[in-house]
């Protein structure tokens, strides 16, 4: 049988043949042109990137009969025997199945026998990380004043196992990943001599299931080769390699950046009906979304990122459409569920949950950027109303007192709209009109963070419906809240006659006079505002660093603070008596 696996039939002969090492080979060889050539050596770094490989071509080297020499001529007895594992002179040696006390014993025996032909004789030990603490212990004192006829080379992937009294009596040279662009040309310069027919594509998809081992790229190859023959198309790599096929990767890149989670799901289901790992396709969308990212701020970055012109032209949409954030959130949910997909029983509903979040977080983060300026329209004339209430504030901050941030009023959007043009329940949609100045007659204030906190007292989960919501009027006793699309099922809830009438009687509370309520749906058309969630939200936060001020400017707590030189680290409600600041 003469059939040899490329990565023998390819292997380097020669220290310029070597692949993805430079910094490697150019160290040695100027160690042999100068002479210096140590008599310890250790090569670490991962599977299959040319640590035994280099090791034997310094072996041919330093015995050539030309030499010692950098370019070994690949002729002479001593440099044939080598390359076909045939020579005296070079001792490969398993550390993995030769790691104890006496094989190392044995080793110090044989070094003391000069080199049957050439000049120097040399000893590669692979995987030597393998020998035991007592094999380490032996070989010290050999390697650190061995004969001069005799060069070690150790090879290792876990560098960190070697003992530092090791380490330090050997040059330590780490061989690289080889990077994606150089193993796909050496790929394709090995499918032109073999005349294999196959696309650049193909090639970079190989070269990427390696992960930076030119070895198992040529491996891969081969197993490509003989299921597909001489003709290879991208579903037969696809095939081979388990890979999840492009056009799934790139369909729910689009659902993402067209904001369609029914089109996202479709795209996981797929997955599973084709028996493809989800784990590893939830992979590939990180690498993906990465390289998004880094190609949005340094498009110059394809090199790096080991992708090919077309590749990069294929994902331009995505790049195009969304922004940094956009992309980074999604990259962290991605991950998130990468960590959940290891602890769950039910990794296809994860995914799919996944898939939706993130085509709605690209629509949240839009509204909320479109709707600052329609919100802080919606807001002037009631910040006039809460104007007409500081000098009632300004009587209780003589002495600040700690209470839940519900007591201010909050800016509400009002509106003013046709009731004609906002259909209630089920099936209405609101809009918001434009460029309308409107005469309020009695307008309604509403403290939106207050409403979420007292219809959460007996309904918790009611709240977490309403803060959804968007206040489109609040005027004339109507108080009218819309709801999106994607929160159309809250609408639905908050509809029902119950959930409505305790809503209602609440909103009465708080105004002081009967109130009419009405949900809504938001139609698409309507300037997006901000929701009651955020709302309320902002309103915590305003009257919590008000209250914060207020209690720093207070006598007492300046007093203390300056006698101590302290800090005000936190207002707490619950250490505060009637009238007296934290």
């Amino acid at each position: 049988m003469n059939y040899q696996v490329s990565a023998r039939k390819w292997r380097p002969m020669s220290f310029p043949d070597v692949i993805g090492q430079s910094h490697v080979v150019q160290t040695l060889v100027h160690a042999v042109e100068g002479k210096r050539v140590a008599h310890a050596y250790l090569f670490s770094g991962m599977r299959g990137v040319g640590k035994t490989t280099v090791a034997r071509i310094l072996a041919k080297a330093m015995n050539c009969h030309q030499g010692p020499t950098p370019t070994p001529c690949a002729e002479c007895q001593s440099c044939v025997e080598i390359a076909n594992g045939q020579s005296f002179d070079v001792m490969e040696i398993d550390g993995a199945s030769n790691n104890s006390v006496e094989d190392v014993r044995s080793i110090r025996e044989t070094i003391k026998i000069g080199p049957a032909k050439g000049t120097y004789r040399l000893y590669i030990i692979d995987e030597v990380h393998m020998l035991s603490t007592a094999a380490f212990n032996a070989l010290l004192k050999t390697l650190e004043e061995p004969p001069a006829h005799v060069i070690f080379i150790f090879a290792t992937t876990e560098v960190h196992k070697i003992p530092q009294t090791i380490l330090s009596r050997c040059q330590h040279f780490s061989f690289r990943r080889v990077p994606v662009r150089t193993i796909t040309e050496h790929l394709q310069h090995i499918v032109t001599q073999e005349a294999i027919t196959i696309s650049p594509h193909g090639l970079e998809t190989t070269a990427k299931a390696a992960d930076g081992s030119l070895r198992d790229a040529l491996s891969l190859l081969d197993q490509i080769v003989a299921f597909a023959g001489k003709t290879v198309a991208d579903h037969h790599v696809d095939t081979v390699l388990g890979n999840i096929p492009n056009e799934l990767r790139r369909e729910m890149l689009h659902a993402v950046v067209a904001r369609d989670p029914a089109r996202a799901l479709e795209v996981v289901w797929a997955v599973g009906d084709q028996g493809g790992d989800l784990h590893r396709f939830l992979g590939d969308l990180v690498e993906d979304v990465r390289s998004l990212v880094v190609l949005k701020i340094s498009p110059k970055s394809l090199e790096r990122l080991g992708l090919s012109e077309v590749l990069n032209r294929e994902e331009e949409e995505a790049v195009t459409a969304l922004t940094v954030d956009d992309l980074q959130r999604v990259f962290e949910i991605l991950t998130q569920t990468q960590d959940h997909l290891k602890h769950t029983e039910f990794p296809s509903y994860v995914l799919e949950m996944a898939a939706i979040k993130v085509c709605q977080l690209v629509t949240l983060k839009t509204t909320e950027s479109e709707s600052h300026t329609g919100v802080t329209k919606g807001v002037k004339d009631t910040k006039t109303t809460s104007q007409t209430r500081a000098p009632q504030t300004a009587t209780r901050e003589q002495a600040p007192r700690v209470s839940k941030p519900v007591a201010a009023p909050r800016p509400k959007a009002q509106v003013s709209a046709d009731p004609k043009s906002a259909r209630s329940e089920g099936s209405s949609e609101a809009a918001i009109p434009k460029g309308k100045e409107v005469t309020h007659k009695a307008p309604l204030s509403i403290d939106w963070a207050e409403l979420v906190e007292r219809v959460g007292v007996k309904k918790p989960n009611l709240a977490s419906y309403l803060v959804r919501g968007v206040p489109i009027k609040v005027e004339h006793g109507i108080v009218m809240i819309a709801f999106s699309d994607n929160s159309d099922r809250c609408r639905e809830l908050m509809a029902r006659d119950d959930n409505q009438k305790y809503v209602q009687d609440v909103c009465r509370t708080l105004c002081g006079t009967a109130v009419e309520l009405k949900f809504v749906r938001l139609a698409k058309s309507s300037e997006p505002v901000k929701t009651i969630g955020e709302l309320s939200q902002e309103r915590h936060e305003e009257q919590a660093q008000n209250l914060r001020d207020r209690t720093l400017t207070h006598p007492s707590v300046r007093m203390v603070l300056d006698e101590f030189g302290g800090q005000l680290q936190e207002v707490c409600e619950d250490r505060v008596q009637e009238g007296e600041p934290q």
